[in-house]
């Protein structure tokens, strides 16, 4: 009876530690958010969207060849820096952007429609105020895989190709994969645990890192402690379904494309067989790895050869249609 007493006693001490414990970190990290906003510093080009701004970057000096636009999946907190590791060894003979959506990255976190026709038009207006005309290639990274297919199904003229890094497709969001209760559910508590201030513990959220400088890195720890999880990103996986729906009925591509594929294990068993269901419908490459979803983290090496050659492939046919 002494020992339990005891080890209630011990249990009721570690709690109250542990709350109050969360309890400074909640406040502190509401402190740090305001103190750090002056050392937030965009590194490309903020455009006016009448009430809100989008952040767009872009590097590379081939202006003759399409635009290589990158496009993040859900709830990438930095874009621009999220994708260096692959883009940096593109720039050298193509110009490439990143387009950072309201919420994500140095763009600002505003309350928008978040419908697949919107999401293109956010990002056809920054790149074309930010003087990035077509045709576009376009690179999307899982959910953006929406935006990609639906630019090229309704705007085909400014979309030369898509290469998709691990992007997802309308089937990906059917009944059976898609769960919109268990996301949203998610979504909220990680959003809980931002304002808790959890995510500046270290290691709990980890970056990609690859090819930063020492003052991007620190740049994108501090979007991630101001953009995770944000309303934005909430507000997109709750139209998510309803846009692949959009975008399914809007019929095959007759764009290039080439597709880059994880092993599915990280999102679920019925990733590659949609994966390869779209590849087969849209005569697109497909290239499988056996790695993560954010293909990118592990493969740039890879994906920048094949990237390249399949530019430069589909180039000469255009030239030889042309001739």
């Amino acid at each position: 009876m002494e020992i339990m007493k005891r080890l209630l006693k011990v249990i009721g001490i570690i709690s109250v530690i542990f709350i109050a414990f969360i309890g400074i970190l909640s406040v502190y990290n509401q402190i740090a958010i305001k103190a750090e906003a002056g050392g937030i510093v965009p590194n490309g080009q903020m455009i006016e969207l009448g009430e809100y701004s989008v952040h767009v970057y872009s590097e590379g000096e081939a202006a003759a060849a399409p635009t290589l636009v990158f496009m993040s999946g859900s709830a990438t907190v930095a874009p621009v820096y999220d994708f260096k590791s692959l883009y940096s060894l593109l720039s050298d003979e193509y110009r490439v952007a990143v387009i950072e959506k309201a919420g994500y990255g140095y763009s600002d976190i505003a309350e928008v429609d978040r419908d697949i026709a919107t999401l293109v038009e956010e990002d056809r207006n920054a790149l074309n105020s930010a003087g990035l005309n077509g045709p576009y290639v376009l690179l999307p990274h899982s959910m953006s895989g929406l935006e990609a297919i639906y630019w090229a199904q309704n705007y085909p003229n400014e979309v030369s190709g898509i290469i998709g890094i691990d992007m997802a497709v309308p089937d990906a969001y059917a009944d059976g994969a898609f769960n919109r209760r268990k996301t949203r559910l998610m979504m909220t508590l990680g959003r809980i645990s931002v304002d808790l201030g959890l995510l500046r513990i270290p290691g709990l959220y980890p970056l990609n890192e690859a090819a930063l400088t020492d003052e991007e890195i620190i740049q994108q720890k501090l979007l991630m402690y101001r953009n995770a999880v944000n309303s934005v990103y909430i507000a997109e996986g709750d139209a998510v379904y309803e846009n692949a729906q959009i975008v399914k009925a809007g019929g095959r591509l007759t764009c290039p494309i080439l597709m880059f594929c994880s092993d599915g294990t990280e999102i679920g068993d019925f990733w590659v067989p949609v994966q390869k269901e779209f590849a087969e419908e849209n005569q697109a490459e497909i290239v499988f790895f056996d790695c993560g979803h954010y293909i990118h983290y592990y493969k740039s090496e890879e994906m920048k050869e094949q990237i390249k050659f399949f530019l430069k492939q589909h180039d000469e046919k255009e030239q030889t249609v042309i001739s």
